[in-house]
């Protein structure tokens, strides 16, 4: 893909690529950090029918509309017609967050000796494709809001419009371009700067039958630089007695995932096991929202890398 960087885009993409190691090349590591027992999550990759039909009664419980269903199981099926099946679960299995069974490198190649420079579909566009009705964005949003952040994104919904099932680029650029951070390291602090930052773009959710999961990241490249952005993002499916399900795309070019988890503090701990940044930086530390507040029930059994750090 022929693309013009600009100094923030390169950082843009230094910092996407971070986030694919940890969330696809095994546990995180820190200089003198000691060794955390990882938790097991069981998921599957969708790849069988019977974990395609549990997920699309959950879509059908949840209200999700059947066009953005569809479109859902049409790149879910593209994507894993692209690589070998035996890089996939066979139903659900079980394993830590961060234990893939794949080299992320070797399946990127084989995307793009299958798709091109097709750069396929991420989190952000695949939790939009299943939400992108219930959440609305204010008028005249421009439709290039974060583009230095959104450049793959972007690319992607150029060449492929309809997974936005209808909805605007500005709307979801209005959603995922970055938010002017607070001076704070307090998660509630930036939790609450999100909801002005997204109130001002006039970015609302609707209540009901499923939630969008965000993660996001706080980054200050700067002094005039210093953004919340949310790094990674999937939807949070109820499944009555059984619990909870949260279906998630891992990056453009990694798989799906329907994670089972019981409730919020194992998603929370899922999510944080993976995406946890927080190595004594001057920053908050990775927060999870549940549409547009923090998350309930944050009671992480795995503490915080710079929690670990503070204590030696």
């Amino acid at each position: 893909m022929n693309v013009m960087m600009t100094g923030r885009r390169r950082c843009a993409l230094a910092l996407l690529l971070a986030a694919l190691v940890l969330s696809g090349c095994g546990k995180k590591d820190a200089p003198d950090a000691p060794e955390q027992t990882a938790q097991t999550a069981a998921y599957s990759n969708l790849r069988d029918e019977a974990s395609k039909e549990l997920l699309s009664e959950l879509f059908a419980d949840a209200g999700i509309a059947a066009e953005r269903a569809d479109k859902f199981f049409a790149c879910l099926d593209q994507f894993n017609g692209s690589v070998k099946a035996e890089w996939l679960t066979d139903g659900f299995e079980t394993a830590a967050p961060t234990e893939t069974k794949y080299d992320p490198y070797e399946m990127q190649e084989m995307w793009m000796e299958r798709q091109g420079d097709f750069p396929g579909y991420n989190c952000r566009i695949t939790a939009y494709e299943l939400m992108g009705d219930r959440i609305t964005a204010g008028e005249d949003q421009p439709d290039t809001n974060g583009e230095d952040w959104l450049f793959m994104d972007l690319e992607t919904l150029k060449r492929d419009p309809d997974a936005l099932c209808g909805k605007s680029t500005a709307d979801f650029c209005a959603l995922f371009a970055p938010v002017e951070a607070a001076d704070s390291t307090d998660s509630s602090v930036q939790a609450e700067t999100l909801r002005k930052g997204w109130a001002a773009r006039g970015v609302t959710f609707s209540d009901g039958g499923c939630s969008m999961i965000s993660v996001v990241f706080h980054d200050r490249f700067s002094e005039t630089e210093n953004t919340l952005f949310i790094g990674h993002v999937g939807v949070l499916l109820p499944a009555g007695d059984d619990g909870l399900y949260f279906v998630e795309k891992v990056a453009f070019q990694e798989p799906y995932r329907l994670v089972k988890i019981q409730n919020r503090t194992e998603l929370s701990d899922y999510l944080m096991e993976k995406y946890d940044t927080a190595w004594g930086q001057d920053t908050t530390r990775s927060f999870i929202m549940e549409n547009d507040e923090l998350m309930d029930c944050l009671l992480y059994t795995s503490p915080s890398p710079r929690d670990i750090s503070g204590s030696r």
